[in-house]
């Protein structure tokens, strides 16, 4: 009987213990397979790696750096920053196209509802920027990683959980297109992108009067079982 009653008080626990981290876990887990397809940028490759932390790509020409903003138990940014580890531009040939596409893990099913682009130099953010092309909406003062750059929200794309293939993030045909938009194609040595995911289903996180009933309710099983002990001998 204590067996029993002590296996179903674990099995709670447990339960509990899953809600709160399911409600706090990462969209893209950290250390998920993560690839990288880029094209002139500087040179072309494809790199396999996990999610999370810096890696030198590409022979060490290039530095990836990844790291997660939470927005509140059920949202998160997701940001990346790739850079010369010469100083050199970010793109090779600047009258060649550029591309960057890559391929994550999502754990669960998300609204995609935030992006920023952001070129940079030396880690300073290119400022003015305009729109160009397809590419918008330019702003002063990003709210992802501050300065200039192009941030857009305000849509609600449904995604699926599982993994992702061949996110196209960015495309300039031909790479010196970007100056329409006030980016010096040879200073820019850094590229920073970041998406946002918000839970398509998210899970109530248990408030603190929550574990405080649920606390009692351990207390008083556990009396319980003293008395029926008492008893039984």
């Amino acid at each position: 009987m204590r067996f029993g009653r002590t296996t179903t008080l674990g099995a709670g626990v447990a339960a509990l213990m899953a809600v709160a981290a399911t409600a706090h876990a990462s969209i893209i887990p950290i250390g998920s397979s993560y690839t990288l397809i880029a094209t002139n940028a500087p040179d072309t490759f494809t790199a396999n790696t996990t999610f999370g932390g810096t890696v030198l790509l590409d022979g060490g020409a290039v530095q990836l750096s990844m790291s997660q903003i939470a927005t509140g138990a059920n949202g998160e940014w997701d940001v990346w920053t790739l850079t010369t580890t010469n100083g050199g531009p970010i793109a090779g040939n600047i009258n060649a196209y550029w591309d960057i596409s890559q391929d994550y893990v999502l754990s669960q099913n998300v609204y995609f509802d935030g992006v920023l682009d952001q070129w940079t130099v030396n880690g300073t953010p290119v400022s003015p920027v305009t729109n160009f092309g397809s590419i918008c909406c330019a702003v002063t003062n990003n709210p992802v990683t501050g300065g200039a750059g192009y941030y857009n929200s305000g849509f609600q794309d449904p995604i699926s959980a599982g993994t992702f293939d061949n996110w196209d993030q960015i495309y300039v045909s031909p790479y010196s297109f970007v100056t329409a938009g006030g980016i010096d194609p040879t200073t820019a040595n850094g590229f920073t992108w970041a998406l946002h995911f918000t839970l398509q289903n998210p899970v109530a996180t248990p408030e603190p009067g929550d574990f405080a009933v649920f606390g009692m309710g351990l207390a008083g099983l556990g009396l319980v079982l003293r008395r029926r002990a008492r008893r039984a001998r």
